[in-house]
């Protein structure tokens, strides 16, 4: 399940709207009608009652609203960076703290106005009192009018989010526009991701999910990258970028060896050499797309010495990213080739880098602190034979092993 669900937020009105919300309960939750013949306590009392009673309900209202928008600091780096890139986090900070600060001083408010309302002399008085501290409270949020406005077009936005788990299992497709990344997606999940022969279809993060060896996967569509500097980037893709940067999963760099998308090899090899810091300590792979219409055969000396140089580069990063205990998954090849379009090597491709993830989050565990105490936890009985003699058959090891590294996967 997704760690966050941005979904479950409530709308955040404006604030001439949020200033009806709140009079309107006060004049039917609270007593209407007062006689010039009470006593002036009574009096007092039914004013207090009101901007309390008013002052409560801006607090419940605006409390609601901070609760529900996720604390920058609070969350994973994914999102927080996601937020960033998305909606500009200064800007988002400033929005919450000044509601914030207007829920404060409409607490203050009401208590100023309620020590007022405890030396009222008259009727007259104690109303005069009564609509400047409501008077006075409306203002006051009529000043947040922007920031109202603002935090519903973020939650507008962040409710489309997809809802992505920083932490499952997951499978990030990456590379240049148009060399076949949604199309891949669309064939290894229920996906319809928008497939059209433009660059930069694909303007947003796009999950999809997936069963392998009967654990459940989530698979990343991200937008397209282009070669330049970071601060030349925009924000379609600069997702890709923090994605890159935060989540722990299996990188699959595509690559369109036909050239179709609009990049020749040495661009897209380019591309990868540039954003290679990225893939450290994540398995990679390297997909050699689009082999329908022109096979690797076809390829010139230096083409071919361009994709050796990215297979090899990859299989030095999956082999240097996890800590390696028995040399891992990584002795494989790190390129390989496949097409959309027939389908023909995307199932082999799955496989290699579902198999890459998880040995290497085997590999991490292994090497973690936390294996020690689990080993201390648990006990096995290890049968002896019917005669007293010799100790558990060597199977049986075997067996007991084959059950830890399933357990350790599963994890």
């Amino acid at each position: 399940m997704p760690a966050y669900n941005f979904k479950s937020m409530q709308v955040v009105p404006p604030a001439k709207d949020f200033i009806d919300i709140v009079l309107s309960k006060t004049q039917r939750q609270t007593p209407t009608v007062v006689h010039n013949g009470w006593a002036i306590q009574r009096i007092r009392q039914f004013y207090m009652r009101k901007v309390k009673f008013t002052a409560q309900n801006w607090n419940e209202k605006l409390t609601q609203i901070l609760d529900d928008f996720p604390k920058v600091e609070d969350i994973h780096p994914f999102y927080s960076d996601l937020l960033n890139v998305l909606y500009d986090k200064d800007h988002y900070k400033l929005a919450l703290g000044q509601l914030n600060t207007a829920r404060n001083l409409i607490d203050k408010l009401s208590q100023d106005y309620v020590r007022l309302l405890k030396y009222g002399d008259s009727l007259y008085r104690c109303k005069e009192l009564k609509r400047a501290a409501l008077g006075r409270m409306c203002t006051l949020m009529k000043g947040q009018d922007a920031s109202l406005k603002y935090l519903e077009q973020v939650r507008q936005h962040m409710s489309r989010l997809p809802g992505i788990d920083p932490n499952a299992r997951s499978l990030l497709l990456c590379g240049y526009p148009n060399v076949g990344k949604s199309s891949m997606m669309n064939i290894l999940t229920r996906a319809d991701v928008e497939v059209q022969p433009y660059a930069f279809t694909t303007k947003s993060l796009y999950v999809g999910h997936m069963d392998y060896r009967y654990m459940r996967w989530q698979v990343l569509d991200t937008p397209g990258i282009l070669d330049r500097p970071l601060e030349e980037r925009n924000t379609i893709e600069m997702q890709s970028i923090t994605a890159l940067a935060h989540l722990r999963c299996a990188v699959l760099y595509l690559v369109d060896i036909s050239e179709q998308c609009g990049y020749s090899l040495a661009q897209q090899a380019a591309l990868f050499h540039s954003i290679k810091p990225l893939f450290a300590n994540k398995p990679l792979l390297v997909l050699v797309n689009k082999t329908d219409v022109r096979p690797l055969e076809a390829l010139s000396p230096e083409e071919a010495a361009l994709l050796q140089g990215m297979g090899d580069e990859a299989r030095r990063i999956s082999s240097g990213g996890a800590v390696a205990v028995d040399g891992g998954d990584a002795e494989g090849s790190a390129l390989l080739t496949m097409s959309t379009l027939t389908e023909e090597g995307v199932m082999a491709a799955k496989q290699a880098a579902c198999d890459r993830l998880l040995n290497f989050r085997v590999e991490l565990k292994v090497a973690g602190k936390r294996i020690a105490d689990v080993l201390n936890r648990m006990h096995v009985a290890l049968p002896k034979h019917r005669c007293g003699r010799g100790t558990a058959t060597r199977s049986c090891r075997g067996l007991l092993r084959s059950l830890w590294m399933l357990l350790l996967q599963q994890g």
